[in-house]
């Protein structure tokens, strides 16, 4: 019995471990990814996909999340986000060169069962220069969700107008949003 009971803790230990180097792994490096949104092409009359690059220099630490709920609780709100706003994570940007780059401030790569999600968060903007929307004081953020398998490849959604909250666990989430999110296709490494 007691052996069975070692080899189920080795084993436990093996695959917390294992998916400790998976995440260590992904947040070392940076990674860049493609993607498709579909949306309305502003040249002709029909419906168009821009591309976009998404390129991820690094993965926030809880470390840099506390620090952030840190400054929220002793500062106010103001200087969170005069903090969030230093931090460079990588941008979002469309290929075309047509509109503009956009900063990523915070991102978090989870494992799944399936690979990964990856979450971005941004200070609300718009990256398409002829858009004008419509904003709500209460959603200052964007965030960006990619939804990954093992090799890379999977789907997405961008909220363009969200809200977030730092959990205990050195994370941050997207707590709601006020526009239905954009859809992205075609998301893949790139080379």
């Amino acid at each position: 019995m007691r052996l069975r009971g070692l080899k189920a803790k080795t084993f436990l230990i093996g695959v917390l471990g294992m998916a400790g180097l998976y995440v260590a792994v992904h947040s070392a490096a940076g990674e860049e990814f493609q993607a498709r949104l579909l949306g309305k092409d502003t040249h002709s009359t029909g419906v168009g996909a821009t591309k976009f690059i998404i390129s991820i220099d690094s993965y926030t630490k809880a470390e840099e999340v506390y620090d952030l709920a840190k400054i929220l609780a002793e500062q106010g709100y103001d200087a969170f986000m005069s903090a969030f706003q230093v931090i460079n994570k990588g941008f979002v940007r469309p290929t075309t060169g047509r509109g503009v780059k956009v900063n990523i401030h915070a991102a978090h790569s989870i494992p799944t069962e399936k690979g990964r999600k990856i979450t971005l968060f941004t200070q609300r903007q718009s990256w398409d220069t002829e858009a004008q929307q419509r904003t709500d004081h209460r959603f200052t953020f964007m965030v960006i969700e990619l939804n990954l398998d093992k090799k890379g490849n999977g789907d997405g959604k961008i909220y363009e107008q969200a809200s977030i909250r730092i959990s205990g666990q050195g994370m941050i989430e997207m707590e709601s949003y006020n526009t239905p999110p954009l859809q992205l296709w075609g998301v893949s490494p790139r080379k």
